[in-house]
C-alpha cells in the first residue's frame, strides 16, 4: 500500500512538472480573422483591440479557457482559447549556430535542458567564454571549458560585441547585483498566483524584457508592491497595471505571499474628498433615473465616515446638494495641503453596453495613489476593472496634490446602474478605496 501511494504521488508530481513546463514557454497563432482582445478574461470585458489571423503571440498567463497574451510596448489583453492554436516553444525546431559567447552574471546556472525546470548541473563564472551550438526560445546551449549545457540568454553576449558594450552593462550589473552579497539567496521556483514581489530599493527598475540591457518602462520606489506573474530564470514577471506586464530582477525584490502590512496608518492623513457635481450641475442621469450628482454624494459621505474611523482627518469638498467649481475643489485640496485629494464620479456613454470603473490620473506624483487604489479596486466582484489611465481632467491638472479620479460604474448601462446603487456595491467599493488609501500611506 505504501508503495503504491509513493508511486502515485511520483507520477502525480511529474505529471504536475509537464504541465508546468508546458506552459511556461507557450506561444499562439490565432487561427481566426480579427480576434476580438479584451481588457480581462470573460466576454463582459470590453474590447481593446483586434489582432489578425496568422500572427503570433507569448502567453503571459491562462484562466479557464482565456488567455492573455503579450501585444506591442509590452501590453497585454485576453483572447478565447478556442480561436487560437497552441506553439509550445519546447516543441518547436531547435536553431543551429555556432557562435563565440561570453558570461556576464556569477554563478550562473547550467541546466540539463531550456527551462528553469530542468535540473542544474554546474555553474558559469563571469567572463568564461563558450560556444553557443543551439539557441531555444530565450535559452542557449553553451560549451563551456569541461562542461556544457543550457544557459538563459539574458545573461550572455557574443564576444565581438562585448567589448564596446562591457562598461555600460557592467556599471548597471554591478550596482544592481551587489545587493545580492547583502541578500538571502532566493530558492528558484516558479511564481504561483497570489505570489508578490517588494521592492527593497528607491528608483527600481522595470524592464520590458529579463535583461538588464532591455528599457526601462518604469521604476518603482522602495516598498512598492506587484503581483507576479511567473518567474523567468532570475527574473520576475509582475503585473504593472491591468494591461501591462514588466520584468524586474530577483535580486533586488523581496517575495510574499500577500501584500505586505502597513508600516505606516492613515491615522492624521489628510483626505480631501470630492462628491462629483452637485447643484444645478446634475452630472449624468442613469437610465432608471439615478443622478450622478445625488450617488457621488451618497458613496463620499459613507467614504468619508470610514475614513474617520480609521483616524483620518477628512475634508469633503461639498456634504450636501450644492455648486462647487472645478477652480474651488481644487484650492480646497491646496489650502489643507491634502495628503491624497479623491474625486468620486460615475460614468456615462452612448453605447449601453459599456461598464466597468476606471481610475484616472494626471500628474506623475498620482501614479503611485492610482497604482495603491488599483489592486483594492480589481477585485471587487460584479463589476469589470477597466484600468488606470491618463485624464486630462480640471481638478487633476490643476491640482498640486496627489490626486486621482475614480469613476465607480456606468449608469447609462441600466444593469450596472442598479448594481452600484446598492447597499453591497457602496460598501465594498467605499472599503476598497480606503484600503487602497492604506496600501498608498504605508509605502
Amino acid at each position: 500500500m505504501k508503495k503504491s501511494l509513493m508511486a502515485s504521488l511520483f507520477v502525480f508530481c511529474c505529471l504536475l512538472l509537464i504541465v508546468q513546463t508546458a506552459t511556461a514557454a507557450m506561444n499562439v497563432r490565432i487561427v481566426v480573422d480579427r480576434l476580438n482582445v479584451r481588457t480581462g478574461p470573460g466576454l463582459t470585458f470590453p474590447m481593446q483591440g483586434k489582432v489578425a489571423k496568422g500572427k503570433q503571440y507569448a502567453v503571459v498567463q491562462k484562466r479557464g479557457e482565456w488567455l492573455q497574451i503579450r501585444l506591442a510596448s509590452n501590453r497585454t489583453g485576453w483572447v478565447y482559447g478556442k480561436y487560437v492554436q497552441m506553439q509550445n516553444e519546447q516543441m518547436e525546431k531547435k536553431k543551429q549556430i555556432q557562435q563565440l559567447v561570453v558570461c556576464q552574471a556569477d554563478g550562473l546556472r547550467l541546466r540539463k535542458g531550456p527551462g528553469t525546470t530542468y535540473a542544474i548541473i554546474g555553474y558559469v563564472n563571469r567572463n568564461e567564454k563558450g560556444t553557443t551550438t543551439m539557441i531555444q526560445g530565450d535559452w542557449m546551449y553553451v560549451r563551456w571549458d569541461g562542461k556544457e549545457g543550457w544557459v538563459h540568454r539574458s545573461y550572455i553576449a557574443n564576444v565581438e560585441k562585448n567589448t564596446e558594450q562591457n562598461t555600460e552593462q557592467n556599471t548597471e550589473q554591478n550596482t544592481e547585483q551587489n545587493t545580492e552579497q547583502n541578500a538571502e539567496q532566493n530558492t528558484e521556483q516558479n511564481a504561483e498566483q497570489n505570489t508578490y514581489v517588494q521592492m527593497l530599493y528607491d528608483n527600481t527598475n522595470i524592464r520590458s524584457a529579463a535583461s538588464t540591457q532591455s528599457s526601462i518602462i518604469t521604476k518603482a520606489k522602495r516598498g512598492d508592491q506587484f503581483a507576479v506573474i511567473r518567474k523567468e530564470g532570475r527574473w520576475y514577471v509582475i503585473q504593472v497595471d491591468a494591461q501591462t506586464i514588466g520584468y524586474v530582477a530577483e535580486w533586488i525584490v523581496q517575495v510574499t505571499k500577500r501584500p505586505a502590512p502597513s508600516q505606516k496608518t492613515i491615522v492624521g492623513k489628510t483626505i480631501v474628498i470630492d462628491a462629483g457635481h452637485g447643484g444645478k450641475d446634475h452630472g449624468t442621469t442613469g437610465v432608471n433615473g439615478t443622478m450622478e450628482k445625488m450617488l457621488t454624494l451618497q458613496t463620499v459621505l459613507l467614504l468619508g465616515e470610514k475614513l474617520k474611523q480609521m483616524g483620518a482627518n477628512v475634508i469633503f469638498t461639498r456634504e450636501d446638494d450644492r455648486f462647487l467649481s472645478l477652480s474651488e475643489r481644487v484650492y480646497i485640496a491646496g489650502k489643507h495641503q491634502a495628503d491624497a485629494f479623491i474625486s468620486i464620479h460615475y460614468d456615462s456613454a452612448l453605447n449601453r453596453t459599456a461598464s466597468g470603473l476606471t481610475i484616472y490620473y494626471y500628474k506623475s506624483i498620482d501614479r503611485s495613489l492610482a497604482n495603491a487604489m488599483f489592486d483594492p479596486l480589481s477585485r471587487l466582484t460584479g463589476i469589470q476593472q477597466r484600468g488606470i489611465r491618463s485624464g486630462n481632467y480640471h481638478v487633476l491638472r490643476e491640482n498640486s496634490r496627489p490626486s486621482v479620479l475614480l469613476e465607480l460604474g456606468y449608469l447609462s448601462n441600466p444593469n450596472e446602474e442598479l448594481f452600484v446603487m446598492s447597499q453591497d456595491y457602496q460598501q465594498a467599493a467605499t472599503e476598497a478605496i480606503c484600503n487602497g488609501l492604506l496600501q498608498y500611506f504605508g509605502k
